[in-house]
């Protein structure tokens, strides 16, 4: 375990250079935008962020991006979409919100963690509330007991605590299947799921890496995939159809989000 922890701290500090390689925003943010507590709903968070272009965008990466963009947008447009459409024909809305909950329920912990690292115990306590009563109360996440009864919390990951600790996004990057991301997000997501026992858990968190079945972790993140593209699937048919650059929009509207979610 120490000599994985020390591998992972070692990536952490190689990613910086490139973290640095970005110019850093010099303009502030727009103060009409609200704090954002636990949302779920996708479709609403990209609608209100598609056309806010405050940070200064950074993709000397570009060429490269654009070809994994169009790779992506094949595999959706051919397949993956469809699953999500045949998803939500298929799947009553109420089951959605179950599957939903259950889903957003088990990446609580690690939300609560980075909280905690950021220095903010209001939300840390607020976020281990809520898996704490929906794990139990609310029959493992399906429902949300804790949301009902007005626990609210913001969903954090270690990307935002890079980005608390005024690490730069850097360049923007594509990644194939996985859509929008940066230097700095990338890096917090290997380091997010790289210490998740319901994900790839390379540090073992739990005493063993099966804690969790491999069947069942893939088909965890088939789920959650698969339900994230069903809360997009209107705001995506809306920027197909009207966006003259879908590649720009999304990128401005994911470089917007991650902005106001590290600021709130």
């Amino acid at each position: 375990m120490p000599k994985k922890i020390f591998t992972l701290i070692i990536f952490i500090l190689a990613l910086q250079p490139f973290v640095a390689w970005s110019k850093t925003p010099n303009k502030k943010q727009k103060d009409a935008i609200t704090t954002r507590y636990q949302t779920i709903d996708e479709e609403a968070e990209y609608a209100e962020f598609e056309l806010q272009t405050s940070e200064e965008i950074y993709d000397p990466l570009e060429k490269m991006n654009r070809k994994i963009f169009i790779f992506n947008d094949y595999f959706d447009r051919y397949f993956f979409e469809h699953v999500a459409k045949f998803y939500r024909k298929g799947v009553p809305q109420g089951a959605r919100m179950s599957i939903r909950n259950f889903l957003l329920n088990l990446s609580l912990p690690i939300s609560a963690v980075n909280s905690l690292l950021q220095g903010n115990v209001d939300n840390t306590l607020s976020t281990f509330s809520n898996f704490l009563i929906n794990s139990t109360i609310g029959l493992g996440g399906l429902f949300d007991v804790a949301g009902d009864k007005g626990i609210r919390y913001r969903v954090e990951d270690f990307g935002q605590t890079l980005g608390h600790y005024r690490n730069g996004s850097g360049a923007y990057l594509v990644l194939p299947f996985l859509g929008p991301s940066s230097v700095r997000d990338l890096g917090g997501l290997i380091v997010d799921k790289s210490v998740n026992p319901f994900e790839l858990n390379f540090l073992e968190v739990g005493g063993k890496t099966d804690l969790i079945n491999n069947n069942v972790r893939l088909g965890l993140a088939g789920a959650s995939a698969v339900d994230k593209r069903e809360s997009l699937i209107d705001i995506i048919d809306s920027i197909k159809a009207d966006s003259f650059d879908p590649y720009a929009t999304y990128r401005s509207a994911y470089l917007q989000k991650r902005q106001t979610d590290i600021k709130f």
